[in-house]
């Protein structure tokens, strides 16, 4: 990886080099651009919908973070990144890894994804394993909250999160060549991050606005143990600092795209390597490795009832190695491929929609003395079909999905002494949801909604027998699990002009044979053995029980001043999440109420901004679990655009956790010993060209 990142930064600053002379000028700066910036209900989201709709005009509840926003809240891990957002939490692991939680559902509920397709890791098969979609070269952020699971399969029942950067072009630049330059620098663990991207045109036919374009980028990111503040709780920490939480991470990528009005195909290959480590067992550090090939393909024309079409595939070789004072213990490998194919439909009896295929396959192996499930592999295909209608002031959407899963496992002998034979398990699944959208007014819309979907069991929650030390547990599956079944509702009503903007969402997700691990009480070694002098492992087992989740979501962002060049926003929002067994206790691990007030201010070429955090105390637990009491954190930046010939440069300031309050997750297995860092001052800059 070393070698990749290195040629690829030093090819790219010498194609830089070599063609700025003759570039085009960026376009002038005036003031801080709000064009790419989250204005809710205003972005065009591409997740939710084989068409391209506004926020406004999707049943599903979005968020998106792009611009500014996101260049200054860029954390090392996505689930952090995204964690202020409404209905957002996250595993937090440390700076290492953390996967985003929506609503309360999160692993194998949330599907997180890179350009569409899926990130072909092993980040949910335990919290400790991080994702390998690295956030700091991206350009912008998608979060779908709700049932998505019609477009992207079961495993989207709680929402989708769509990573979207720039490898695989669909547009010329418009110079010989574009691309961006970033740095950044932050007190707390002395860390530091350093990368680019670069665009270059190769045989452009301007008139017909078609050409090759050459995709090159690469980054570095180092930091060393976080500072938190007091005890963090963790064994033989000294106040004030979280051990065995450094990471050292890169990345690189390479492709081709060819552009064109109607028709765009592109391939790329890219590298992300991470190294760090995990603060529950401060002598394992994780050294994950992933290559991966991308490509896409989109055609904008007529062909019989359709208008377009497209297409997109990953293919990755993924392997993370857990090292255990410098000697391999347990390795997870993953060689996964994800395809899907779109076609678009025109006008048919008022109805248009699309029609999709996806396929995919993973071989998980799980190697090493805490191989706490067989090594398998699983293969789905599906079709789903979606079709809107408008008439009048309401907008129908309908649509359905049919999936088929195998799950072929190796014979695997577990480390508490049972032997298995090899296994399979082979079942189809159905999705389908119900909507509308009506337009009550200019200013105001109405959204309801109906989903069903069905989810079949993953090889971890059938066939796991062993030792999870991520979560310190001795995890148990049962292979005789039904279907996961869920039907959820939503309601909500978005206000899209005037003073005030935003939405107010409802939501309802009752569910049928819910599964997820519940404790026993019962402590045992890695052999599960009760009576073992070093029984530290909680033993827990996957069960199935009806459950209901349910909650509430609003945000309203208050225009307070709006002229030419200068716009003061007043940012408000608050999100709850309930669950519990039906007619039974809480469920484990549920967000508590959060709030957000943020303040924006753009004048000319600058803007600041503050923003403050507010999470209440978690009381309603599962039985054994404890609670986690409530925090506040504060937040404030400060940033400058400067515009020459050539370059536009945007620096910033931000700093985090100004009162250096001690903040616990309690969605993270960690609370306890894991608190969110201290205090912090990160600067930067970007130079685009």
């Amino acid at each position: 990886m070393s070698f990749f990142f290195r040629s690829t930064v030093l090819l790219g600053s010498a194609l830089c080099a070599a063609a700025l002379p003759a570039q085009t000028p960026p376009p002038p700066a005036g003031p801080a651009s709000k064009a790419d910036d989250p204005v809710v209900l205003e972005n065009v989201v591409v997740t939710a919908s084989p068409l391209a709709r506004t926020q406004a005009d999707l049943l599903s509840s979005t968020s998106v973070l792009a611009g500014a926003a996101l260049l200054e809240n860029q954390q090392p891990t996505l689930g952090e990144t995204l964690a202020a957002l409404p209905g957002v939490s996250s595993t937090y692991f440390g700076p290492g890894a953390s996967r985003p939680i929506l609503r309360g559902l999160g692993a194998n509920r949330v599907r997180v994804l890179a350009n569409s397709t899926d990130t072909l890791d092993a980040s949910n098969t335990s919290p400790d394993h991080a994702l390998s979609v690295e956030p700091f070269l991206v350009k912008r952020i998608e979060v779908v909250r709700g049932p998505a699971a019609l477009l992207y399969g079961s495993a989207a029942v709680g929402g989708v999160v769509n990573v979207i950067d720039h490898r695989l072009e669909t547009d010329l630049p418009a110079g010989p060549v574009a691309g961006t330059l970033d740095a950044r620098a932050t007190d707390n663990g002395a860390g530091y991050a350093a990368g680019g991207s670069l665009d270059v045109a190769l045989a452009p036919d301007r008139a017909a606005a078609s050409g090759f374009v050459l995709h090159l980028d690469g980054f570095q990111r180092e930091a060393d143990d976080l500072a938190v503040p007091g005890f963090s709780g963790q064994p033989g920490a000294p106040k004030g600092e979280l051990l065995n939480t450094g990471v050292d991470s890169q990345g690189a990528s390479a492709g081709l795209s060819y552009v064109s009005r109607d028709f765009n195909a592109g391939l790329n290959y890219n590298g992300f390597d991470t190294l760090y480590g995990v603060p529950n067992e401060t002598g394992v550090k994780i050294d994950l490795r992933q290559r991966r090939l991308d490509g896409s393909a989109d055609y904008t024309g007529d062909f019989g009832v359709f208008t377009g079409a497209r297409a997109k595939f990953g293919h990755a070789d993924y392997e993370h190695r857990e090292i255990e004072d410098g000697a391999v213990g347990t390795t997870f490998a993953n060689l996964g491929t994800d395809v899907r194919l779109e076609l678009l439909q025109g006008e048919l009896l008022g109805w248009t929609g699309a029609l999709g295929f996806q396929a995919a396959r993973s071989e998980l192996s799980v190697v090493g003395d805490e191989a706490f499930l067989p090594s398998h592999t699983t293969a789905s295909g599906a079709v789903f079909l979606f079709e809107e209608l408008v008439r009048d002031h309401v907008t129908w959407q309908v649509g359905a999905r049919v999936e088929h899963r195998e799950i072929e496992a190796d014979p695997f002998a577990s480390p508490g002494g049972a032997a298995y034979a090899a296994r399979s398990d082979d079942r189809t699944t159905f999705s389908g949801s119900f909507g509308a959208i009506y337009t009550l007014n200019p200013t105001y819309k109405l959204a309801w909604s109906l989903a069903y979907t069905e989810r079949a069991p993953t090889g971890q929650e059938l066939y796991a027998d062993g030792p999870h030390l991520g979560t310190a547990a001795y995890e148990i599956g049962d292979p005789g699990f039904d279907d996961e079944r869920s039907l959820g509702y939503e309601l909500g009503l978005r206000k899209v002009t005037g003073f005030v903007t935003g939405s107010l969402t409802g939501y309802v997700n009752a569910f049928d044979g819910y599964l997820y691990e519940q404790g026993t009480g019962v402590f045992v070694d890695a052999a599960n053995n009760p009576t073992a002098t070093d029984a530290e492992l909680l033993r827990t087992l996957f069960v199935q029980r009806d459950a209901l989740f349910y909650g509430a979501e609003a945000e309203a962002i208050w225009h307070l001043h709006a002229n030419p060049g200068h716009t003061l926003d007043l940012t408000t929002a608050l999100d709850a999440t309930f669950a519990t067994e039906r007619d039974g206790p809480d469920l484990p691990r549920i967000p508590p109420l959060k709030a957000r007030l943020a303040l924006d201010w753009r004048h000319q070429a600058w803007h600041a901004g503050a923003d403050l955090v507010a999470v209440a105390d978690q009381s309603h637990t599962a039985p054994g679990e404890t609670e986690t009491g409530g925090y506040t954190l504060l937040g404030a930046s400060v940033g400058y655009r400067l515009a020459t010939s050539l370059v536009v440069y945007d620096f910033f300031v931000r700093a985090e956790n100004l009162t250096d309050a001690e903040a616990r997750v309690h969605t993270s297995f960690l609370k306890d010993i894991a608190p969110l860092p201290g205090r912090a001052f990160t600067a930067g800059v970007r130079a685009t060209f």
